[in-house]
């Protein structure tokens, strides 16, 4: 995510643009045929989140912005082959043992193929607790609603990571483990275990404008 710093409200909240661009890179991803299943490893659609953002001092952050999607995936078996863009909000709470708040986002096919639609709606619940050492432990479900298919994709999510430093370069790991109550019943996954690894480096790209 890229943050641009900007002038403070009137309340003396901190204010940010930011700029989140998700480039996914897909290997051996399993996809339907015909015949049964395959593998793909593809550079995948990419996916963007840009808005405006406030910390108060009270520790309540709010953020509106727009999130969209790009038809860019370099095989046709795993692309979505649409313009995707919508609406999203942020709403969430620093307290000194953590942070808890919620994430909605809905996106709308605006351009693509005549013959199809899309019509999908995000929501990332979180709660994070910091019992100190730079340990994470907590939950950031996040839950799908595809409303043409009327499909629901709904985890339990359990999240543990520790922020650390390597040299001087803090890097925060994260491994996270879901089970999915509620899946698409074509092909949705019941478990999924990842490990995400966020580097804490200045925003370069700020740097270009000041």
């Amino acid at each position: 995510m890229f943050p641009f710093s900007l002038a403070p409200t009137a309340s003396g909240g901190k204010a940010n643009l930011f700029v989140r661009p998700a480039v996914p890179f897909l290997v051996d991803q399993p996809v339907p045929t015909a015949s049964g299943w395959d593998k793909v490893s593809a550079v995948g659609d990419i996916g963007f989140d840009v808005g405006y953002g406030v910390t108060e001092k009270s520790g309540f952050l709010w953020a509106f912005g727009m999130v969209g999607t790009l038809p860019t995936a370099t095989d046709d078996k795993v692309a979505g082959k649409h313009w995707r863009l919508g609406p999203d909000l942020l709403l969430a709470k620093f307290e000194k043992w953590g942070l808890y708040g919620i994430f909605p986002s809905h996106q709308w096919k605006v351009a693509g193929p005549e013959n199809t639609s899309y019509s999908n709606t995000q929501v990332q619940g979180f709660l994070t607790f910091l019992p100190g050492g730079g340990w994470n432990v907590g939950t950031t479900p996040i839950m799908n609603y595809d409303w043409k298919a009327q499909d629901w994709t709904i985890p339990l999510n359990l999240t543990v990571g520790r922020t650390m430093k390597f040299g001087d370069l803090p890097v925060k790991l994260q491994l996270e483990l879901n089970y999915y109550v509620a899946r698409p019943d074509a092909f949705g996954p019941r478990w999924m275990v990842g490990l995400n690894v966020t580097p804490v480096v200045p925003n370069f790209v700020e740097g270009w404008f000041r």
